[in-house]
């Protein structure tokens, strides 16, 4: 295998909301990444991302360092920030649920796992091909999946941003969704809260996996393109750049 050389660039932006209930994670030492958009108001938003983005990569370094395979890790990790989500949610007002999405990547042995709950989504720039890892944890979506809607109708669905599943669920139903793979020299990674992928299409990833050499000139790019296309949103990016040693 061709040794890869990662670098990395973040950010996340308030916007027009009050606050930013969104966090993430780049620990370059251990080649984690994590993004998490809180959700429950602006202090239990605040909360249940900061518990995941304090819990997920501790569990994990301690698993690996234990020796499990990093798809036992992250499904370790992300039950244990569900049960502390679920506990410290317990004293919210009636109807403001408290929790958060989260997506991951850990790059460990020549491989990367993805793991993902909610609406964060992962995204592989591979040349001129663009492929969603993750899928949505959303109601629309699963709708779709269903044969209930068209993707088409699921974008414009009341149901779009209806999550059935994130940390702070009582029953997160299976458990996180993982995705493996093997990544390649010149591969981009993004992982994005929902702020960002909203706004952003396709053809910007395509475009700006050619016309950004520096990745973290193109993170503040798309955080600033999807403000400037009007995100509601706070907006959150981190992006993994693969290259030949």
């Amino acid at each position: 295998m061709t040794k890869l050389v990662l670098s990395v660039g973040s950010r996340t932006a308030q916007g027009v909301r009050e606050n930013n209930e969104d966090n993430l994670v780049v620990d370059l030492d251990r080649h984690l990444f994590l993004v998490a958009d809180g959700m429950g108001g602006q202090e239990g938003g605040e909360k249940a991302s900061g518990l995941a983005v304090e819990i997920i990569p501790q569990v994990i370094r301690d698993r690996l360092a234990a020796r499990d395979q990093p798809t036992q890790a992250i499904r370790r990790a992300m039950e244990e920030a569900n049960r502390a989500i679920v506990a410290a949610g317990k004293g919210q007002p009636e109807g403001r649920r408290m929790g958060t999405t989260a997506v991951l990547a850990v790059h460990h042995d020549d491989q990367v796992v993805i793991g993902s709950l909610g609406d964060s989504r992962a995204y592989l720039i591979r040349g001129d091909s663009v492929t969603q890892l993750t899928v949505d944890h959303s109601v629309a979506q699963a709708l779709v999946a269903t044969g209930a809607l068209t993707a088409e109708e699921a974008r414009i669905s009341p149901y779009q941003h209806v999550l059935h599943k994130f940390l702070g669920c009582t029953n997160l139903n299976g458990g996180p969704d993982i995705h493996p793979f093997a990544p390649q020299p010149g591969d981009r990674l993004l992982l994005a809260t929902d702020g960002l992928t909203g706004k952003i299409t396709e053809n910007d990833l395509r475009d700006g996996g050619r016309d950004f050499a520096n990745v973290q000139d193109w993170a503040d790019h798309l955080v600033k393109l999807a403000l400037d296309r009007g995100s509601k949103d706070n907006v959150t990016c981190v992006i993994l750049a693969f290259q030949a040693e």
